[in-house]
């Protein structure tokens, strides 16, 4: 499969302007179709971005199956893209619901694989089931957390902290001062810690 370039403008377009040029690629127009696909080239960097971000550590050829799946799972949705936030921020919960889904179903078969002892090759170097389990948990905890915050608040903290984009593209993104997504970032990030430790019954 032939991926768009990864490479994107500086500058994404705001929420209401990539609606409209989505809803001109569901036309059919060829200009909006070419540039939807010019921007969707973001799935191979952010597949790969939250394959390590997120400590799945995924082979090569599990990552090219996420991002065929993303695609998949994008397309016929377009027509709800309502424009809220950038296209790039829309598609990025997709990349990481795929890539979620896809460590689960791997994970799962891995299970499966380590209960016959004849099929030792298979879980070379891996980590131990109760090790990778504690991590798939800890994980979605901390997703289940994100899913908390509000969405302008979640969007700055994906995009800071996930997405590894520094404040200043984040505030031209946002149109708001750097120092207002730097403060809007740390309480975020703050609430996530509090909230963590309650939960793990820290002090």
């Amino acid at each position: 499969m032939k991926y768009p370039s990864t490479t994107l403008r500086g500058d994404r377009g705001t929420g209401p302007e990539d609606q409209l040029l989505v809803q001109g690629a569901l036309r059919g127009e060829r200009d909006s179709v070419d540039a939807v696909m010019r921007r969707l080239g973001c799935v191979v960097r952010f597949v790969y971005r939250l394959n390590r971000s997120m400590g799945y550590n995924m082979p090569t050829e599990g990552l090219e199956d996420v991002v065929q799946q993303v695609y998949l799972a994008v397309w016929p949705r377009l027509p709800d893209y309502a424009g809220t936030s950038a296209l790039e921020t829309w598609v990025y919960g997709f990349c990481r619901n795929c890539l979620r889904a896809e460590f689960r179903r791997r994970a799962s078969r891995l299970r499966v694989v380590q209960t016959d002892d004849n099929l030792q090759d298979h879980t070379v170097d891996a980590p131990p089931p109760e090790e990778r389990a504690v991590q798939m948990e800890s994980l979605d905890l901390l997703h289940e957390e994100l899913e908390q915050l509000t969405e302008g608040d979640r969007e700055i903290v994906e995009l800071r902290h996930l997405q590894d984009r520094s404040f200043e593209q984040i505030a031209r993104q946002k149109n708001l001062p750097p120092s207002t997504i730097k403060d809007r970032c740390y309480r975020a990030v703050d609430k996530i810690r509090m909230r963590m430790k309650r939960r793990y019954g820290c002090a």
